[in-house]
């Protein structure tokens, strides 16, 4: 069960870090921030329930034909799908959505390489940069500056940094991650 790894491995450097630095686990325990735990864990419950409505493989369906990652037009439809994509569902749960299915987005040719992975791995990443909701990084940082520094970061003045940016950082390198993918 892939959710006894980090688990186990968390116990297992809690042990480590009481026995080396001589700090009680539980001192490590009343730091954690149990609130993102939570909201990780309510997003995934959720992301299963989306995932059994069967609408993120209807999309994707109806936009498979035109994002065939050897075209340009392709990579383009494909971008634009990511960034709506992650900007609504936020990236990680977007690219648990749809990484099995990015294999499929070669069009007649076979798909060799890791052009899609690499293709899904980058667009979602910088994505994630484009709405203070694209990433929970962001979300969390922004509550930590709201408790911390007493700055409220809202929406629209995160966009106002994030749209531009985001847009001169994806598609000024996205033929450089296409090249790479390619080779």
């Amino acid at each position: 069960n892939l959710g006894l790894v980090p688990v186990g491995a968390s116990i297992l450097t809690m042990f480590v870090d009481t026995i080396v630095n001589r700090k009680y686990a539980y001192d490590v325990i009343l730091k954690i921030d149990w609130c993102v735990i939570l909201m990780f864990m309510g997003l995934f419950v959720w992301l299963g329930g989306f995932q059994n409505t069967c609408y993120p493989t209807l999309a994707f369906n109806k936009l498979q034909p035109y994002m065939d990652l050897h075209k340009i037009e392709g990579v383009l439809i494909f971008t634009v799908f990511v960034i709506v994509g992650s900007n609504l569902f936020s990236n990680v749960p977007l690219t648990i959505l749809i990484v099995h299915r990015v294999k499929d987005l070669c069009g007649a040719e076979e798909c060799s390489g890791p052009l899609g992975g690499l293709l899904l791995a980058w667009i979602s990443t910088i994505a994630g940069n484009f709405t203070l909701i694209g990433s929970v990084a962001n979300l969390i940082v922004a509550e930590k500056a709201r408790q911390v520094a007493d700055f409220r970061m809202t929406f629209w003045r995160y966009i106002r940094f994030g749209f531009l940016s985001t847009l001169v950082v994806l598609f000024g390198m996205l033929p450089i991650v296409y090249f790479l993918g390619k080779l």
